[in-house]
């Protein structure tokens, strides 16, 4: 993991210093981190694409026939995918999030619902691959 500066990463993904700065200050990016005064990050982390509206999650009708908490929670899960490593994967996903108590998920925001859903992913993977005997 060779870290490098945000402003050269952001050089490297075709984006300005200033807008990587503001993701980083949002958690927008899983490796940036200060130190002192400059931000640095994981040279080979991807640069989130997050254009995709959270409204694209769901079709015209199922947004319809939701009431305005549950079309609220099922648009944040969808973004939460799109944050985790595993939103790919529905069957792991599905079991992951169903783990995270719902008091619990309505008070984290998709970035971090998806890195919780990950961190038990892995946290089950680690369990699997070195039982204690």
């Amino acid at each position: 993991m060779a870290e490098i500066a945000l402003a050269q990463y952001a050089e490297r993904h075709g984006r300005t210093p200033d807008s990587a700065r503001q993701m980083a200050n949002r958690g927008g990016f899983r490796t940036a981190r200060k130190l002192g005064r400059n931000w640095v990050i994981d040279e080979a982390e991807p640069y989130p694409d997050r254009r995709k509206s959270m409204k694209e999650a769901l079709t015209k009708v199922a947004r319809d026939d939701l009431d305005d908490e549950t079309l609220e929670h099922e648009l944040k899960i969808a973004q939460a995918k799109q944050y985790s490593r595993i939103g790919g994967f529905g069957t792991s996903f599905s079991r992951n999030l169903e783990r995270v108590p719902r008091g619990l998920s309505d008070t984290l925001t998709p970035e971090q619902l998806g890195w919780v859903i990950d961190l038990l992913f892995d946290a089950y993977h680690d369990g699997q691959e070195h039982p204690e005997a």
